[in-house]
């Protein structure tokens, strides 16, 4: 059964502010601040258009594979996706890791964020005569394996998928920075537009006071979406392999509910989809067991499991990893 950790405050910006952004927001209602961590190690800084992205060249001779990496809502760059940037790398992996939300004030909140962000990250890869031609691997972590899922399902040139906590659906845009977020639309654009998105049902007052969750609200949520069609991501169009990765105590959202799902529908008639369940991991059991500094190491067990369970999943799903992107990149 999945842990619970209780919440009792009834908005939905407090509580994500709470959980992503520290408990300091709620006392002194400061901003969020803005990370954007330069690459460092072998690593340079790009720019995508107005996207700054670090870029890790692949460890070998003569062209290498890429990968586009997505963060999850902590947004900006963070040194944290760097290194587990920089190991992909070092196992021959051309690395892209964009900044595609929250890296100025402009795009501080995770709303309407442009697909066509994507779109240039990988015609900047493909103009590089230092990356192989050929498909792009795509790993993406709760936000960023909602977006990974999303591009995959609308761009060929994606021909693997890395999705750990994923989502099925597109949600609607939030912000760390305010509490009324009636204004917001979805997470993300395409030419301008709102891709279809589920809203969130948020909980009366008293139930968060009884001892409601984050999670909670997002399985009501969810549930409220079943007949939306349209929110769903569809993975049946996506034609690349899938490997969805997930912590069934993930206190969050329900990430590994919503991994069944996906598998379920391509089941149905979609891609070749993995899924990695990890029946005592949290939110956090996506990495490596040697990509976070010991500073980051605060993250592991933050959202649901354990420290030893979120580092026991990372330890375990590392080598499939790469076995699954050397299949599917060959």
């Amino acid at each position: 059964m999945r842990t619970r950790s209780k919440v009792g405050i009834g908005c939905l910006a407090i509580i994500l502010a709470l959980v992503g952004a520290g408990a300091w927001f709620w006392f002194t209602r400061e901003p969020r601040p803005i990370v954007v961590a330069e690459a460092g190690d072998g690593g340079e800084r790009v720019m995508l258009g107005e996207t700054p992205a670090n870029f890790y060249p692949g460890a070998g001779e003569g062209p290498r594979p890429a990968i586009l990496l997505l963060g999850g809502s902590e947004g900006g760059l963070k040194d944290f996706r760097n290194a587990y940037a920089r190991q992909l790398a070092a196992e021959g992996y051309s690395v892209l890791y964009p900044g595609y939300t929250a890296t100025g004030e402009a795009n501080r909140a995770f709303n309407m964020v442009p697909l066509e962000i994507f779109d240039a990250a990988l015609d900047w890869l493909a103009a590089r005569p230092d990356i192989a031609s050929g498909p792009v691997a795509a790993i993406g972590h709760s936000k960023g394996a909602e977006g990974a899922l999303l591009l995959a399902s609308r761009d060929p040139r994606i021909g693997a998928v890395v999705a750990a906590m994923p989502s099925d659906v597109v949600w609607q845009g939030f912000s760390f920075d305010q509490i009324d977020m009636s204004d917001l639309q979805s997470s993300w654009s395409a030419g301008g537009k709102p891709v279809p998105y589920a809203r969130y049902e948020m909980l009366p007052w008293y139930e968060w006071a009884s001892g409601a969750t984050m999670l909670d609200m997002f399985e009501g949520s969810r549930a409220a979406a079943e007949g939306q069609a349209d929110a769903l991501i569809a993975i049946e169009q996506i034609e690349a392999p899938v490997m969805l990765i997930c912590g069934e105590q993930d206190n969050l959202w329900p990430g590994c509910d919503m991994a069944r799902n996906l598998r379920d529908r391509a089941a149905a008639g979609g891609p070749e989809v993995e899924l990695l369940a990890y029946e005592d991991a949290g939110h956090w059991g996506f990495g490596s067991a040697t990509s976070l500094a010991e500073g980051d190491k605060r993250y592991l067990g933050r959202m649901g499991g354990s420290e030893e369970a979120d580092m026991a999943a990372r330890e375990d799903q590392w080598p499939k990893i790469l076995a699954f992107l050397r299949a599917s990149l060959r």
